[in-house]
């Protein structure tokens, strides 16, 4: 019996035991799982944290750079100071201008008055070289005052008068035969000095147009109400007016091209082709031995026509040179003209002389020797 207590209670303390166990497992597991959210919250965090320092040295490596661009000046670009000026007033206002440039893209290279009044110092040449010499000698203080030194300067070499100036010019400008666009951009150079308004500009740029453009300028219902809208239509309209010419060129040549291929060819030596009978009503065939001369005949082609009575220019039959129908009209007409002024010394003697005046027919057996003998004088 003592035994048997003793295993009861042996066996209730392993049921304590093992439900103790139990609880400790459940304890572990939930330990665990909170060590494990813990380490992914953990990772989490850490792996935020490498991006925000990430950022952060971006940011300051940004910052550096701009820093460093701050504190270097920027480049400064490359340009080619003016020509030297030598007092021609005609050239005053472009070369004031390009110096302003020069000293309006370098900056720092022109930063004081000083070196500006410098700057144009370098610049001159005879006569305003001599002008400039005593401020520069007796140290005046128009050497500090740049504003200054260009009001005496353009009062030496400028325009003392340039809006009367700049009135005549524009008054007597013309577009010609140039395009709108170069009489449009001489129009508004001289304008910048006039104090005309609108109205007083459009219609002195309209007088000055060429008449062609003008007429086209009546198809637009609208007057414009602007000087640049007035130089628009009147660019457009020369430019449409170009290509219209260009056109007809294009026109004109390619018909050209078409008479020329379908003229006959000029015949070869040694070939015989009639002349070819001018129809009445309709168009007469040309022929384009005035833009190809023929080479010289030999002695023994001349002597072949002259035998078998052959015209020594196309070498067809029934006719002489002089009356040849593919021959020049401009040539026939010198040539007759030279044959009123030739000797009356015959060429060839003949027996009987009396036949020539009897016969009418320049082909007669007693003509055409005499004949083809003055067509050969011709020719040659």
């Amino acid at each position: 019996m003592r035994v048997i207590s003793e295993l009861d209670m042996l066996t209730t303390k392993f049921v304590a035991l093992e439900q103790e166990n139990q609880k400790l497992l459940v304890d572990l597991q939930h330990v665990s799982t909170e060590k494990a959210q813990q380490h992914d919250e953990l990772s989490q965090r850490l792996q935020q944290q490498s991006q925000r320092v990430q950022q952060l040295e971006e940011a300051l490596f940004s910052m550096r750079q701009q820093a460093s661009g701050l504190h270097s000046p920027p480049r400064e670009p490359k340009i080619c100071l003016p020509a030297k000026f030598d007092g021609t007033r005609s050239q005053f206002r472009g070369f004031l201008n390009q110096v302003r440039l020069v000293i309006q893209m370098h900056p720092t290279r022109y930063p004081t008055d000083i070196s500006q009044v410098g700057l144009v110092g370098t610049l001159l040449t005879g006569t305003t070289l001599a002008w400039f010499a005593p401020f520069l000698e007796k140290k005046s203080p128009l050497l500090h005052d740049f504003d200054g030194f260009i009001r005496e300067f353009q009062a030496s070499f400028g325009d003392t008068d340039g809006v009367r100036t700049a009135i005549n010019k524009l008054r007597r400008l013309r577009q010609g035969d140039r395009p709108a666009s170069a009489y449009a951009a001489d129009f508004r150079l001289l304008t910048s000095d006039i104090p005309w308004d609108e109205e007083a500009l459009m219609d002195q740029f309209r007088y000055g147009l060429r008449n062609d453009v003008k007429d086209l300028l009546l198809t637009f219902h609208e007057d414009p109400k602007s000087l640049t809208e007035a130089i628009s239509r009147a660019v457009r309209c020369d430019n449409r007016l170009f290509e219209r010419r260009s056109e007809r060129q294009q026109t004109t040549r390619f018909r050209s091209e078409q008479t020329y291929a379908s003229v006959v060819a000029t015949p070869q030596f040694g070939q015989v082709q009639a002349p070819t009978p001018i129809q009445f009503g309709g168009p007469t065939p040309m022929e384009v031995d005035a833009a190809r001369r023929r080479g010289p005949l030999s002695e023994a082609e001349k002597q072949r026509r002259r035998a078998n009575r052959l015209c020594l220019y196309c070498g067809g039959p029934g006719h002489i040179a002089i009356h040849c129908p593919h021959r020049p009209r401009t040539r026939q007409v010198n040539q007759v003209s030279t044959i009123n002024k030739v000797d009356t010394k015959p060429l060839v003697t003949t027996k009987n002389p009396s036949n020539l005046s009897n016969s009418t027919d320049p082909c007669d057996s007693n003509n055409f020797e005499i004949l083809s003998q003055l067509d050969d004088l011709l020719n040659e």
